[in-house]
């Protein structure tokens, strides 16, 4: 565990402390999770733009929004009013389920996963939030149309505390593939080393 520790700060850089390790720790899982959610989502062109201007793909799961995910954050009581919140980045990968490592299990992950990719991973979920990219919103499962409709009653049926609408630009245009398997790592890696400065 110490091991992997040491080399994920001699990559990272000898000033970083472990606590910057460990949050790089978390963003790696927080990819994986993410990566492994969208299995099955609805694809479509979206509607705008990433941040930098780059044309992309709206991935869109749905989550149920049990009472324990509801209690998770700080979600109005009014279901209008909720509908209209929104959770940006890590945070709204937390608000659909994805676990949050403490220290101990952190550094376990960073030892399953090994340095490299844990850095590999990190850096896919930075460029997602540099992007603004992930987003989570609660919605009724009555005003969903459309392929998402079906979605929701194909994999949430009633879904009586409402759905978490999980969304995710990736940059491209190809709707091959996607999300299945590698895909998503290769979409990410093609543009963000095409932006490294």
């Amino acid at each position: 565990m110490f091991r992997t520790l040491s080399l994920l700060r001699s990559l990272y850089g000898a000033h970083h402390s472990l606590a910057d390790a460990q949050a790089t720790v978390q963003r790696a899982c927080d990819y994986r999770w993410l990566r492994e959610a969208m299995a099955g989502c609805h694809v479509a062109e979206a509607s705008r733009p990433l941040a930098d201007a780059t044309p992309c793909m709206a991935l869109t799961q749905l989550v149920a929004a049990s009472p324990a995910r509801l209690r998770g954050g700080n979600w109005p009581a009014d279901a209008t009013a909720r509908e209209r919140c929104r959770v940006e980045g890590s945070h709204a990968c937390r608000a659909a389920g994805a676990p949050a490592y403490r220290t101990l299990e952190s550094l376990s992950q960073g030892l399953v996963h090994g340095a490299m990719s844990v850095l590999e991973d990190a850096a896919r979920l930075d460029y997602l939030l540099e992007q603004q990219a992930l987003w989570l919103t609660w919605c009724r499962p009555q005003r969903l149309e459309g392929a998402l409709a079906e979605l929701a009653a194909r994999r949430l049926g009633q879904a009586p505390q409402g759905v978490f609408v999980l969304q995710l630009r990736v940059p491209g245009r190809d709707l091959e593939g996607a999300p299945r398997g590698a895909w998503l790592d290769q979409q990410l890696d093609r543009y963000r080393k095409l932006l490294r400065r």
